[in-house]
């Protein structure tokens, strides 16, 4: 009897791990889907890393931030992926 139970928890708790995985990838997929492909840069305005004065002089997206004296353009943060995603 308590042998059949063991056997039972072990197989219960294999497939609750193996469904929040399944779960996280797809979540995961969905989000990137959403995003769409990305936009291509326009070649008027400035990449990140170069000096800036404005925040309209960079792609769209990012920000002209003060490092010291000289403003750059900088990207925003990457979004986070849900806990359990492995990339």
């Amino acid at each position: 009897m308590k042998r059949n139970t063991v056997l039972f928890l072990i197989l219960a708790g294999t497939v609750a791990l193996a469904g929040s995985a399944v779960y996280a990838k797809q979540r995961a997929e969905a989000i990137m889907a959403d995003e769409g492909p990305p936009e291509p840069p326009d070649p008027k305005k400035k990449r990140p890393g170069e000096e800036c004065s404005r925040d309209d002089e960079c792609q769209k997206h990012h920000s002209c931030k003060k490092t010291g004296d000289k403003g750059m353009c900088t990207a925003p943060p990457r979004p986070k992926l849900p806990p359990g995603v492995v990339t």
